[in-house]
């Protein structure tokens, strides 16, 4: 169980801080105690084993406190994006069946939200600064000890099964509705340990994370940390890189936790030499592809951290991972699949492609969705066997070539390739090549109509603003590089792309 490995932790690192957090810091003694009098307060309330428990929280310690008591209370957490639009909330809420959120009071406004879209709600929980009440909610904060039960010894709830859910993990909805991921103590458990064996995490790390608890890559930061000891440094995001990068320096980071934007950032960034980031010794990149040009850059520019390009999916946290050794040698690949897991790139008819062959990746093994909450259609399409009688697999609906050393390399999601002319283009391998033009930041690649291929490519592109560029120079540097019906037809220039929480291009809102 999950918080069976945070309690191990807790116990050989009990004075050493546990979590950093918007000014506040909190080592392993208190975190377990404070973890297990909100566990105490919540089964006071009633809450029972299998009861979905909503956090609508920022990153924060009273995040890290919720976490870790939700699943000591035998509960399943549901982290929420706390900026999250009500429209875009009301949907998960209603979803989830939420008994009981746990929020704070800045977000107390959203409280009648909650109880309009919630029929099911049993109460609230509010982190406050004082405690007592907010809109007649049970408030609560570090120092109101005096209202709550005693929790006694920590022991587990009754009926505690390493197959129970521990969290309900939504999707970002770059590809369509959001949909709850079923992830048990047995997934989650299997996925840390796998992801630790080639990360090679130590209790003397100390983890920096701007990524969202609500998106698997964020909250897994915080779970690898805490089930090792370390310390977890959680960062509301990385809106003002500046006051991150002094944070990261100040708190002596060893391991970043980032997405594309954050590195195509950092590959431009003026004055990076100015902040003392020598403590670095591992970059983790993941949730969108990171670009070849923009990964060189930031290698070149942090020498003494090895940078891991990694794929996975919420559906399985991880399938694989490209070792720093190999980078130079396989640039561009996302490495080999995960030791423990079986993977293969198959064809429409379920056999395996061969080397150099595009397909669809399928895994199996201990870290795969039990399937999406409510949803037994798309769980059994999502979750289908290769071939009649066999085994399931989990079907990513992402393109891939394998060579023949076993590296993998992403193409695409089916539903992202274009069809121009009656060939088809990958957005990826379009997007590469635009980045790697000089003053491009970040690029994405979409379909739009045309009267004689059906489809051309268009693209969007950020500059970093250092190079006043044209569409023309676009247009030209893609000619030059790239087969005629894989050049923008259409080149558009924007300030920021829309993204997901978890750092994920929001395409369908570009087309």
């Amino acid at each position: 169980m999950l918080h069976q490995l945070f309690r191990a932790a807790a116990c050989l690192h009990s004075g050493k801080t546990a979590v950093v957090a918007h000014g506040r810091r909190l080592d392993y003694q208190a975190l377990v105690h404070e973890a297990a009098r909100l566990a105490a307060l919540l089964r006071a309330r009633g809450a029972q084993p299998g009861d979905r428990v909503g956090m609508l929280l920022a990153n924060s310690a009273e995040a890290a406190v919720t976490v870790w008591a939700v699943l000591e209370a035998g509960c399943v957490l549901v982290p929420l994006h706390a900026a999250s639009r009500k429209d875009a909330l009301q949907p998960v809420l209603r979803d989830a069946e939420l008994r009981w959120v746990v929020s704070a009071g800045e977000l107390s406004a959203s409280f009648a939200m909650l109880r309009e879209a919630l029929p099911t709600l049993t109460g609230l929980i509010v982190w406050a600064p004082r405690g007592g009440t907010v809109d007649g909610q049970i408030a609560w904060n570090f120092d109101a000890s005096a209202a709550l039960p005693a929790p006694g010894a920590l022991r587990l709830p009754p009926g505690d099964d390493p197959e129970a859910l521990a969290t309900l993990i939504y999707t970002s909805g770059s590809t369509g509705e959001p949909k709850g991921v079923m992830l048990s103590h047995a997934n989650m458990c299997a996925a840390v340990r796998a992801v630790n064996a080639y990360l090679r995490l130590e209790s003397s790390d100390v983890l920096y994370s701007p990524l969202p608890l609500s998106s698997s890559y964020g909250l897994y930061q915080l779970i690898l940390g805490l089930s090792l000891g370390a310390t977890v440094v959680l960062d509301r995001s990385f809106a003002f890189p500046v006051r991150s990068l002094e944070l990261l320096a100040r708190e002596r980071a060893t391991v970043l936790a980032g997405v594309p934007t954050m590195y195509a950032w950092l590959a431009a960034a003026p004055g990076l030499q100015a902040h003392d980031l020598s403590s670095l010794r591992i970059l983790t990149s993941a949730a969108a592809s990171l670009p070849l040009q923009h990964a060189r850059r930031v290698r070149e520019r942090l020498p003494q951290a090895r940078l891991f390009v990694m794929y996975g999916q919420t559906e399985c946290k991880r399938i694989s991972y490209l070792d720093p050794d190999d980078f130079e040698r396989k640039p561009g690949s996302v490495g080999r699949g995960m030791p423990f897991q079986e993977h293969l790139v198959v064809d429409e008819t379920g056999a395996p492609v061969p080397a150099g062959g595009t397909g669809e990746l399928v895994v199996r093994g201990p870290h795969v969705t039990q399937g999406y909450w409510r949803r037994p259609e798309e769980s059994t399409y999502k979750l289908r066997p290769l071939v009649a009688g066999g085994e399931s697999w989990l079907h990513t609906g992402d393109l891939f070539r394998i060579d023949a050393d076993g590296f993998l390399w992403f193409v695409g999601r089916q539903d992202d390739i274009l069809k121009v002319g009656g060939n088809k283009v990958s957005p990826r391998e379009v997007e590469e090549v635009l980045c790697q033009l000089e003053g491009v930041r970040e690029a994405a690649v979409i379909g739009m109509p045309d009267e004689a291929w059906g489809q051309a490519v268009k693209a969007y592109i950020v500059r970093d603003g250092t190079v006043q560029l044209t569409a023309a120079e676009v247009v030209r540097f893609c000619s030059a590089r790239l087969r005629g019906f894989m050049v923008p037809k259409a080149v558009m220039f924007i300030r920021d792309l829309p993204k997901t929480e978890s750092g994920k291009i929001k395409k369908r809102e570009l087309a």
